[in-house]
């Protein structure tokens, strides 16, 4: 074997052989036998390791005093101070922090019917093809229609199958995430490893608790640590199978302990460089502390985390990490784990534990005190004689009994009797238990008491039960975002090792599908179904109950009946109603909803009447112009009648003045009566100084008048 690798030592592996090399160690499964120098990559992994154990030496002894406040174990399981079987009760504040985040978590990320949701990026251009061969393109909108409802029916295929796979086909994931969600609210960290199995050829994903997996603590986050390990057990016969098998462990059968059933290893995920360019390259290890040597060695790295230059040398490789980390909250100096209650407030949980023990034995010793104490017992000699001595040396009192001594006193029995002193519970340390306590539970318990006032406005309920339960949301958004980096990582491996027969089996479609096609993480994108910033069942209900308050309300604008139909399905659906389907069936389209036709009719109704009262006001206002218009041409004729009257008066003082003027013998008594009109208006208006006096009329042959100054009668 060595003698092999020394060749290819000699040889001189190019750039170009490099990559060929990483690229056939893919498919030829254990190459431990490429490793030049066993035992000296042996002794660096572990080295690696040890340091590793050490960085996690004081996070540690945390981890294991959070385990212990959660299981309710004390230090020890008997006490004899201050007296023997003293109180070791603890609090279960942790127990009930950690069943609020497992109620309020578990129902959406382990118990939901449907946990995984996907989502159809670009074109889709099979889509659109598979409508071409069906003759569905018409037009441009019909082809975007065709396409939409072929990348949804795509993504619908996605998360069937996905949601099956995490129910039926990945063992124990919904045991496993139940038991971490509610772990990580002590302890603030557990894993999940998601990998191939490849003797059972499915898809894994196991639980792994913040302990199991080590690395060292000094990187800044866990997905940037390079190397990180596992302590493993295997069975007798597993390690028979991996040695016999296709495996081939590199493990004497001989060597093999023969009463031994368990045997322990080291998983080590961790860098080589086999080919000797000059970068190494991620493996996964198992070390054997027995024989000291690497055992088994695999590739960690698959064709697509291979960068290749121009000139086909390895620029990068990328490891393929199996580890999701879920973390509860942050560590407050940036470390690469997460906090959980059981390890930031372990020690106040500490101090309430041990107030409540000393209150609980000061308890115990306030009521046995009065059965407790001395008695003094007359002291005689074996002659039958009496003295006052007092017994000398160490007197043992126990609790609950009185001990006789040796003593002759004087007086009743009462004055014999020496009771233990002792007060009571100290009521101050029962006050600072109490402030603990409720510090505590303002810290760790998410469930928020936030009642709503009479009266009050759904919105402005809203708005204070957001502002209450920001914290925990938090925390949930963040347990989310890890949920959904693990369901990343399947569905990655889904693609790489599509199965379609499998596929097609569990869709159960009439048509075939390709399952690698579904998967292609170029444009198919997968995620949570539901949705961690909507918060609780509480605020989702409630923010249901405003939105259909708002759909429902009378001056509520732009909301029609298709909006409060979706208001009352979303509400449903927030406080889980079963049948919804049957509560609220589809409506046919064609088909008039009485409700609707009553508002339409409504409607009909007030436009007519609006239509009427427009046709008596233009009624009105008509018929009032036609009073004005008759007053105003009444009142024009009786102007007109007047002026009439006056024309025919005037008329009629013109004849009787040409009458005048022709038996006064004036020859043109027309003439006459111009001149004075002249007179009397014109020069009048003129300005003629002699303006407005009246003329001196005299007969003479023409008959013309002569105006003439003075007071001449006419």
């Amino acid at each position: 074997m060595y003698e092999q690798n020394e060749e290819l030592e000699a040889e001189e592996v190019g750039p170009e052989e490099s990559a060929g090399m990483l690229f056939d160690n893919l498919d030829k499964g254990n190459i431990v036998d490429q490793i030049e120098n066993n035992q000296a990559a042996y002794v660096d992994i572990k080295e690696l390791y040890d340091v590793a154990v050490e960085s996690m030496t004081e996070w540690k002894k945390k981890y294991d005093n959070a385990i212990k406040l959660a299981k309710l174990e004390p230090d020890t399981e008997t006490k004899s101070f201050p007296f023997e079987g003293a109180s070791t009760v603890m609090m279960p504040f942790i127990l009930e922090a950690m069943l609020d985040f497992n109620s309020r978590a578990a129902p959406e990320l382990v118990w939901a019917d449907n946990i995984v949701s996907t989502k159809v990026y670009g074109r889709d251009m099979k889509a659109e093809q598979v409508s071409n061969d069906a003759g569905i393109q018409v037009d441009q909108k019909e082809l975007d229609q065709a396409v939409k409802e072929g990348k949804q029916d795509r993504a619908d295929r996605v998360s069937e199958y996905m949601n099956y796979q995490l129910y039926e086909k990945i063992p124990d994931w919904r045991d496993g995430q139940d038991k971490g969600l509610m772990s990580l609210p002590c302890v603030g960290t557990f894993y999940k490893k998601t990998y191939r199995d490849y003797d059972l050829e499915i898809i894994r994903s196991d639980l792994l608790m913040g302990d199991e997996v080590i690395f060292d603590m000094n990187c800044r986050s866990f997905e940037n640590c390079l190397n990180k390990f596992q302590n493993i057990k295997v069975s007798r016969n597993d390690l028979m199978a991996f040695i016999r098998g296709e495996q081939k462990w590199d493990i004497q059968e001989s060597g093999i302990e023969d009463d031994k059933k368990e045997f322990d290893f080291i998983e080590a995920y961790s860098y080589l460089d086999l080919d000797e360019d000059g970068i190494a390259e991620p493996y996964y290890l198992v070390l054997d502390e027995v024989t000291q040597k690497i055992v088994c060695c695999y590739p960690n790295y698959d064709e697509d985390g291979i960068t290749l230059s121009e000139k086909d040398e390895v620029i990068k490789i990328k490891e393929v990490d199996c580890y999701t980390q879920y973390r509860f909250l942050p560590d407050p100096e940036c470390g690469p784990m997460g906090l959980g209650w059981g390890i930031l407030l372990g020690p106040m949980f500490n101090a309430i534990n041990t107030n409540l023990r000393q209150l609980i034995d000061a308890g115990t010793l306030h009521l046995t005190a009065s059965n407790s104490g001395l008695i003094s017992m007359g002291m005689s000699s074996a002659g039958g004689e009496k003295g006052n001595r007092a017994a000398s040396g160490p007197i043992s009192v126990a609790l609950g009994q009185l001990t006789p001594i040796q003593f002759s006193g004087m007086g009743t029995l009462r004055d014999n009797i020496v009771q233990m002193p002792f007060s009571g519970p100290s009521p101050v340390l029962f006050q600072l238990m109490q402030y603990l306590i409720e510090s505590s539970r303002s810290m760790t318990n998410a469930a928020v008491n936030i009642e709503a006032s009479p009266g009050e406005a759904a919105s402005l309920y809203l708005a204070r039960l957001d502002q209450g339960l920001k914290l925990p949301n938090s925390i949930i958004m963040r347990v989310f975002d890890a949920a959904k980096r693990e369901i990343k990582k399947i569905h990655a491996l889904n693609y790489k090792y599509a199965n379609s027969d499998e596929y097609n089996r569990v869709l159960d479609r009439e048509r075939q599908y390709v399952m690698a096609d579904d998967f292609n993480p170029e444009d198919c994108d997968v995620r949570l179904a539901s949705n961690p910033s909507q918060g609780s069942d509480l605020q989702r209900i409630t923010r249901a109950e405003a939105n259909l308050q708002l759909a429902m309300g009378q001056h509520a604008a732009g909301i029609n009946e298709i909006n409060i139909r979706q208001a009352t399905k979303d509400l449903l659906e927030a406080t889980k109603t079963q049948n919804i389907e049957e509560l609220m069936p589809e409506k046919d389209p064609n088909a008039v909803d009485p409700q609707m036709q009553l508002m339409m009719a409504e409607k009909a109704a007030d436009a007519e009447a609006k239509k009427i009262d427009q046709e008596l006001r233009q009624r009105a206002q008509d018929l009032q112009a036609k009073k004005l218009a008759a007053e105003s041409a009444k009142e024009m004729s009786r102007l007109g009648l007047m002026s009439d009257e006056q024309e025919a008066r005037i008329t009629k003082s013109y004849v009787e003045s040409l009458k005048i003027m022709a038996e006064m013998g004036i020859a043109d008594p027309i003439r006459a009566i111009q001149e004075v009109e002249r007179t009397f208006i014109n020069d009048a208006e003129g300005g003629n100084e002699n303006a407005g006096q009246i003329p001196t009329i005299n007969p003479d042959s023409s008959g013309s008048m002569a105006g003439q100054p003075g007071n001449q009668d006419v």
